[in-house]
């Protein structure tokens, strides 16, 4: 059984290669093959513990669209998850399926994104996850800015997220989770790999 601070639960949870290619199969207009990578970092990378985070689109996995460091951090009720990106994040490519390249990569890399940490909170059989409120995360997307809308729900084998950007003024949907959710199951576990210290 979990309980809301279980930082050692989620990351194992969460450390995995997500896929949903079932989805993307069974529709295709409105789902593309998507992979999820999430591989643990070492425990001194930041205080506290990390993932690494690479998605992309299964035929271009070399060129991933999203690559980000999770930084959990339980609080008294909840888990805060802080979203990091890479300074340059085409030196660090490729670290999600390389065990090497993942033990290169420093703190000194990262920068914090503003307004996108998210909160984790325990259900009572799943973690859930949302974007602090505010619009405060901002993406450009084809010119245009939005504003992220992101939620997920994780259990022991399936990943459930909503992955959407909103017009800042009107809140409109401007892309993302059309026709709901994209539904992830694990093609690979790191779960061996999570260390909490």
């Amino acid at each position: 059984m979990s309980h809301p601070t279980d930082v050692s639960t989620l990351l194992k949870w969460m450390a995995a290669d997500f896929s949903n290619q079932e989805q993307a199969i069974e529709n295709p207009p409105f789902f593309a093959h998507i992979r999820v990578c999430m591989r643990p970092l070492p425990a001194n990378f930041l205080a506290g513990a990390c993932l690494y985070l690479e998605q992309a689109y299964d035929f271009m996995l070399g060129q991933p669209y999203r690559v980000r460091v999770l930084h959990f951090l339980p609080k008294e009720d909840h888990i805060l998850l802080e979203n990091y990106k890479f300074a340059d994040q085409e030196a660090v490519v490729g670290a999600g399926r390389d065990s090497a390249k993942l033990a290169t990569l420093s703190s000194a890399q990262l920068e914090k994104m503003p307004g996108c940490d998210m909160t984790v909170r325990w259900s009572g059989h799943s973690f859930i996850g949302k974007v602090v409120p505010g619009k405060h995360c901002l993406v450009e997307r084809k010119g245009k800015m939005s504003y992220l809308d992101n939620e997920f729900e994780i259990t022991d084998d399936k990943l459930i997220s909503y992955d959407r950007g909103r017009d800042l003024e009107t809140d409109e949907l401007l892309w993302g989770s059309i026709a709901g959710p994209f539904e992830f199951v694990k093609r690979q576990r790191f779960d061996n790999e999570v260390v909490v210290s």
